[in-house]
């Protein structure tokens, strides 16, 4: 009963690998395991089975059968043992690889002994050269359950036999550290304390090859002790005491082989030289540490990697990061090097003794860093615990290329990132190139005018990509561009800088995490090929030249594009369900508003005879240019009286401001002078860009700006939701250093889309009985009965 207990301890520890790996675990059709009391429901396998008894001549199965989704072949037979990992391996190979070899099918075989609380090994195996071979990444015999694209792989190739990990889902990352988040926090770590307990197993794990004892007594000196270790191999002892884990915590000592256990199933100890495990793990448990209030805010590893793809780097190239958290983009100069430049691993390491360099100042994260790369040579790599405005080794003008993410400023004491990009610049020689992720505030404030001014006096400006507004959410929420510069060469007016806007970067947020989208859109790959061929595509990249204090912000220099019939309906879609909530919301004071306009006692105007000539020579003054917002709208800006609302006491008039809520609506005040509609509305403080079409007299706030079908112009209703739609997927060119103004919004595309405004006509036509029935219901109300 006991060895049976264990046994299926290990069976266990193998659906939880294959999930990792990202395998269905249903049985077919749905999913891809088949597990040994269902083989009589599959006749094929049942019939190649028959007889392989390894104590008679009877039939056994597999503990499993992994076949392809697609066309139900087998790819891998995987036996289990409690603790004879020879055992396994064998019966997996000689009884059921052979038997389906015999069949005719190239099979991988698979051998899995132990558990999580004592050690998990793996063996894979294939039909190589008349005998069975393990399967390897260089020369050391892989450890861990290929992917679905590695199976077939293998299987479909008859030389194949090496094999590099691949690093589990965004996903598979998140759940995994949320589960040694909770096992920390039970031992009661302190919140702050916990990406370091995480960074030093990991790094015990790899200097140890996984050997450590995981009883009580034993498993958290073991973990200090393989850590100091590797710091000293490294020559890097002053940092071992940033990473470590208290000796003394019983709770932890109880239940450290959890985390062991669990790192372990992620194939920590394989590190291939282009992953970066550590540093993602670390990332994920900011959401449950409060990092943030360090102003750390760590780089995505798809972005460092476009960075370093922008700049070119070579493994010639010496690298730089004047703050390099846990080395993240470092490592996709690696990634570069191995998947791009196609370096063999020896070449790798070579690069991360001798040509990377990295400063950080906070203990444990440079203490990570270091274990980082360790993770991929020996640890003995240019990476400092220091301050690179004070570290007497900061090198001046020898390196080829510096990437960086400068930390957020959190007080007004903090280093601004004005003097990151300035300190790393100073690192680079003549023609060094420098790409660092900045607040988009500073590429469009008037007040940072002079320092953009002062930069392209000395150097040029070769592109600015803006980033997914969600990129560093859960983390933070702030609109951030990659700024790229070529240092030592003035800026020449005349040269053309590339503007990017990136959208959509494969990833979207889900549940705290960031995961693989759905559609798999990824703008990735164009944003680089439009930095670096300089190539204009409406709507995405824009070339401009520009000069002195000008903004670098790519909302000012992407040329508008047309917007797709399916864009246009999405986003008109939310306009009517905003307008549909407003009406319901505040049915009755409708009601009471339309009463009273209706007996006189208030009067709406069109805005035209309200404002005066200035206003009116302001708007007939802006860019009218056909296919355009301009064309078909005069811009205004709201009422000056509105701008506060103090004073104004409670009353039946509906007032619009810059607020997302019940299209636009702000409250109902006592205000005489209410504009004639149907109009539209555009936020132009609060949430910028936030277009609403009304169709009830009403009051406008000065922080919004009104649009009015122009002079001689008959627009149907539906022109007005499909510009209030435009100026809404369009919002992402401005934010709050970025002001939205008449002449920035009027060439936006708009032309005349017959089918679509008929559609609009039909969507419009259901919410109208809806508001309609809601409205009715208060017609003829008043307070006093």
């Amino acid at each position: 009963m006991t060895k049976h207990n264990s046994e299926s301890r290990t069976e266990d520890v193998v659906m939880d690998l294959l999930d990792i790996q990202g395998w269905p675990l249903d049985r077919p059709p749905r999913g891809c395991i088949i597990i040994k009391n269902e083989y009589k429901s599959f006749r094929e396998f049942d019939e190649i089975l028959k007889g392989r008894s390894k104590t008679g001549s009877g039939d056994a199965y597999p503990d499993f059968l992994v076949v392809s989704p697609k066309t139900n072949h087998p790819l891998m037979v995987i036996e289990t043992k409690a603790d004879d990992f020879e055992k396994a391996n064998k019966e997996a190979c000689f009884d059921y690889g052979e038997a389906f070899r015999e069949a005719g099918h190239q099979i991988i075989a698979i051998g899995v002994a132990g558990q999580e609380k004592t050690a998990i090994r793996v063996g894979v195996s294939k039909f190589h050269n008349g005998r069975w071979e393990r399967i390897c990444y260089g020369s050391t015999p892989i450890s861990w359950i290929p992917t679905l694209d590695d199976a077939e792989k293998l299987v479909s190739s008859r030389e194949l036999v090496d094999l590099a990990p691949v690093i589990p889902r965004p996903e598979i990352l998140a759940d995994k550290a949320d589960l040694i988040n909770r096992i920390l926090r039970e031992a009661s770590v302190k919140d702050e304390f916990r990406p370091a307990y995480v960074g030093a197993i990991m790094l015990a794990m790899w200097q140890s090859h996984g050997n450590l004892r995981r009883n009580p007594e034993n498993i958290l000196s073991d973990i200090n002790i393989a850590c100091r270790d590797a710091f000293s191999l490294a020559g890097k002892n002053e940092l071992s005491s940033s990473l470590y884990v208290d000796e003394a915590n019983e709770k932890l000592a109880a239940s450290a082989w959890q985390i062991v256990s669990t790192l372990e199933k992620l194939n920590v100890v394989t590190t291939h030289i282009a992953h970066d495990y550590l540093g993602q793990l670390y990332e994920t448990f900011f959401q449950y540490t409060g990092g943030n209030t360090i102003g750390q805010y760590f780089t995505p590893r798809h972005i460092a990697r476009l960075m370093a793809d922008v700049c070119e780097v070579t493994k010639d190239d010496i690298v730089i990061d004047p703050a390099c958290g846990t080395g993240g983009f470092l490592i996709s100069c690696l990634q570069r090097d191995v998947e791009s430049l196609k370096v063999k691993y020896e070449d790798c390491v070579d690069v991360v003794r001798n040509k990377l360099i990295g400063y950080e100042s906070e203990p444990v994260t440079a203490a990570l860093c270091v274990a980082n790369m360790i993770l991929r040579g020996d640890g003995k790599t240019g990476i400092r615990r220091d301050n690179c405005f004070t570290a007497g080794d900061y090198p001046v003008g020898t390196c080829q290329v510096a990437l960086m993410n400068p930390p957020f400023p959190h007080k007004k004491t903090d280093v601004p990132p004005q003097k990151f990009v300035e300190r790393a610049l100073e690192a680079l020689d003549v023609r060094g190139k420098l790409a660092v992720i900045l607040p988009t505030s500073l590429t469009v404030k008037k007040d940072i005018g002079v320092w953009r001014k002062r930069i392209l006096s000395n150097n040029t400006l070769i592109g600015v990509c803006q980033l997914p507004d969600e990129l560093f959410q859960p983390y933070a929420s702030s609109t951030t561009s990659v700024i790229t510069l070529e240092k030592g060469i003035p800026h020449n007016p005349n040269r053309t800088s590339a503007f990017v806007r990136i959208q959509y970067d494969g990833l979207t947020l889900k549940k705290g995490a960031r995961v693989k989208r759905l559609d798999e859109k990824n703008q990735i790959p164009e944003a680089i090929d439009a930095i670096l061929n300089k190539k204009e595509i409406p709507g995405f990249s824009g070339m401009a030249s520009l000069s002195g204090r000008a903004e670098w912000s790519p909302g000012a220099y992407i040329p508008s594009s047309d917007h797709t019939e399916d864009e246009l309906k999405e986003s008109i879609d939310e306009l009517l369900r905003r307008l549909g909530s407003f009406y319901i919301r505040y049915a009755k004071e409708v009601a009471t508003q339309r009463e009273k306009i209706a007996t006189g006692d208030l009067v709406a105007a069109p805005y035209r005879d309200i404002i005066g000539n200035r206003r009116l020579n302001n708007a007939s003054g802006l860019p009218s240019n056909p296919g355009t917002i301009g064309e078909l709208f005069d811009i205004y800006y709201g009422q000056k009286e509105l701008h506060s609302r103090d004073g104004i006491p409670t009353g039946d008039t509906l007032i619009v401001s810059p607020t997302e809520g019940y299209n636009g609506c702000y409250g109902w005040l006592d205000y005489s002078n209410l504009i004639m509609a149907p109009f539209i509305t555009v936020a132009q403080t609060g949430t910028i860009g936030e277009a609403f079409v009304q169709l009830e007299p009403c009051g406008v706030n000065d922080d919004c700006l009104i649009l009015i079908p122009k002079e001689g112009h008959d627009l149907p209703l539906s022109c007005f939701f499909i510009a209030a739609a435009v100026m809404r997927l369009e919002r992402w060119r401005f934010n709050y250093g970025r002001k939205l103004t008449p002449p920035r919004i009027c060439d936006f595309k708009m032309s005349r889309m017959l089918d679509l405004e008929k559609w609009v006509d039909n969507e419009f036509h259901k919410w109208d009985e809806i508001i309609n029935l809601a409205i009715n219901n208060y017609c003829g109300y008043s307070d006093d009965g």
